[in-house]
């Protein structure tokens, strides 16, 4: 059987719809505290920030917004997993390394 290719575009609007909301429902709580002077809400912040440039890079014709959002989403996931890790395997490791793969492909793949 033959792959879809006409879903392509619908995936990866879809990659980029419920990575934006999986950031404000995760972060959104941090954000609408206001604490501007702890570490948690800056980084925050950053999540949310970068995933709605991700999302609203899709939208323009150069990949730069997309590219650049995304690398910045890889090291703040990364950051996230160095911070988080423990020597089991987790769920929230699991997540954030699924997470960290997604902004990784769309660092490598741009608007395509």
């Amino acid at each position: 059987m033959k792959p879809v290719k006409s879903l392509l575009q619908l995936s990866k609007w879809l990659l980029r719809i419920a990575l934006l909301t999986w950031l404000v429902l995760q972060h959104g709580q941090t954000i609408l505290s206001l604490q501007y002077q702890t570490q948690p809400f800056y980084i925050a912040l950053a999540f949310v920030l970068f995933g709605t440039l991700l999302f609203a890079g899709g939208f323009t014709s150069k990949p730069s917004l997309t590219v650049i959002s995304a690398l910045l989403l890889v090291l703040l996931f990364a950051y996230s997993l160095y911070l988080g890790f423990v020597p089991a395997v987790t769920t929230g490791q699991v997540l954030n390394l699924f997470l960290l793969s997604v902004s990784m492909y769309f660092m490598a793949s741009g608007n395509k």
